[in-house]
């Protein structure tokens, strides 16, 4: 069995990555169990969603499938998406909320 040998570049990436993802789930999942609010709930089911669809399109692309295709790979990747994507669009609604109320 071959060991793939990865630079520190990608362990930085990697560990960037896991940090993002635990941020941003941490910050849902404490809200649920502090205040137990539906718009919580709903955001947290909504970022699993993005995160499960996104993960499977990473996992069919085309790249992934020109060596050995690496799930656990193609799970962070897509839940990183989701994750940027789920908290641009919060920080863009509320902005502009906060416009509209002034």
């Amino acid at each position: 069995m071959t060991e793939a040998q990865y630079a520190f570049t990608h362990f930085l990436r990697m560990f960037v990555l896991i940090a993002v993802i635990s941020a941003g789930y941490g910050y849902l999942i404490i809200s649920v169990v502090m205040t137990r609010k539906r718009a919580f709930i709903f955001q947290f089911l909504s970022l699993a969603g993005l995160g499960a669809l996104f993960s499977f399109l990473v996992f069919r692309s085309d790249g992934m499938w020109s060596g050995a295709p690496e799930v656990s790979q193609a799970i962070v990747i897509g839940m990183f998406t989701a994750t940027v994507i789920f908290y641009m669009f919060c920080l863009l609604i509320r902005a502009v909320g906060w416009l509209i109320a002034q």
